[in-house]
């Protein structure tokens, strides 16, 4: 049986294959295989794929017959995957030499169904900066377990520094739900099945940054916090519907780059607020006062022009100007 599968959905990243490919083939563990996806790019991508597929055996190439998605076709590779574990790596990203020996290792030594590797380099324009998640506790160098709650609460949300047991993935068939921010709602998902997450500092993951420009950033930017409030609602109809709400976990975060800044968020926001408000009363103590601000701005308002007179657009600003 193969060790691991990598999977790797493939769309429009031709500039960036074979970096990501030199980073996969020249891995210190030998025993994997790598299912990679070409989701109709109308690039040059497949012809990149199938050049290395042709010089190593170990990749299997596969092509979706529409555009999927990246959740999707993450799935694709799932169901066909041989490996005992699983590691997803997008195409544009690439990890140290040793970095599958060392999840392999430590996922193998510490017999659990996720491992999360907090070593992580952003890789810009401006250089490469050390991740560092500001609410993640201080790790032991050792590594230590987490309980799931302190895992979701307080890891990073990015699927590919974690490796995760396929057979844990099929118990509870876990899959990757079709939504933006998908890399939220499968971490969560995942995280809440298991009794601990294993998290280490190894080897290096290079997450690339694009820019986009400033008309791209901008409405990356005004989409970025609708996409998760809406995987916060997508997770907690997921949960109910599996009986699985935790009454520890918080159904939402606000974060600091959060706008009800037009009629369709603060439709959606309050519609969130209002579903899940039974269960946000029942265990009110564990949210922040800034979470409890946004959601009774919410709970508050009955229309869209209405909270505009009362708060402002910028979550942040509103919650340090309140009272004044």
């Amino acid at each position: 049986m193969t060790k691991v599968t990598v999977i790797i959905p493939v769309y429009n990243s031709s500039k960036y294959l074979n970096r990501m490919f030199e980073s996969v083939l020249n891995q210190t563990f030998k025993d994997f295989e790598v299912i990679c996806i070409n989701d109709k790019s109308t690039d040059n991508s497949l012809e990149i794929i199938e050049e290395f597929a042709k010089n190593d055996n170990r990749i299997k190439v596969i092509n979706n017959e529409k555009n999927l998605g990246a959740a999707l076709t993450r799935n694709v590779g799932i169901n066909i995957a041989q490996g005992e574990f699983i590691y997803f790596l997008d195409a544009d990203d690439y990890i140290d030499e040793k970095y599958l020996e060392g999840m392999v290792n430590i996922i193998e030594r510490e017999n659990c169904d996720i491992v999360l590797n907090l070593s992580i380099i952003s890789e810009g324009t401006k250089g490469s900066t050390h991740y560092k998640h500001p609410s993640m506790p201080k790790i032991n160098p050792n590594g230590e377990t987490l309980d799931k709650i302190s895992t979701i609460h307080n890891a990073p949300c990015i699927i590919c520094p974690r490796i995760y047991r396929k057979s844990f993935l099929n118990k509870y068939n876990l899959r990757f739900l079709n939504t933006h921010a998908d890399d939220v709602v499968f971490n969560t998902i995942t995280t809440i099945y298991t009794d601990k997450t294993f998290v280490f500092y190894g080897e290096y993951y290079h997450y690339v940054i694009h820019n986009f420009g400033m008309v791209g950033q901008a409405e990356a930017s005004n989409s970025k916090d609708l996409n998760h409030i809406k995987a916060h609602s997508m997770i907690y109809d997921y949960l109910k519907e599996h009986k699985k709400l935790d009454d520890r976990l918080k159904l939402f975060r606000v974060y600091p780059f959060m706008k009800v800044d037009t009629e369709e968020k603060f439709n959606f926001y309050k519609g969130f607020i209002e579903k899940i408000e039974h269960d946000f009363h029942k265990n009110e103590s564990i949210y922040n006062e800034m979470e409890k601000y946004f959601a009774y701005s919410l709970l508050n308002t009955s229309n869209y022009e209405e909270y505009l007179k009362k708060y402002n657009k910028i979550v942040t600003i509103g919650f340090l100007r309140r009272g004044k």
